[in-house]
């Protein structure tokens, strides 16, 4: 009897280790996903005002050349 408490115990063990060992898993692939994120955040913004500074100089382009056609 002793045997099989000691087998389910080991059995137990095991269990929670590869529970743990998934845990750090999906914790090293969320902080991962976490950074990509952040970085395409970052990046995005970078294009909204890069997209925004384009917008204004062809505004002023567009202003430049109607005041030359009058």
């Amino acid at each position: 009897m002793d045997t099989t408490i000691a087998e389910r115990l080991e059995i137990a063990k095991q269990e929670r280790t590869d529970v743990m060992g998934e845990f750090l898993r999906l914790k090293a692939e969320l902080t991962r996903t976490q950074k990509c994120n952040d970085d395409l955040r970052s990046e995005n913004s970078a294009l909204r005002e890069s997209l925004n500074s384009a917008e204004h100089v062809a505004q002023n382009l567009m202003t430049y050349a109607n005041e030359i056609k009058k």
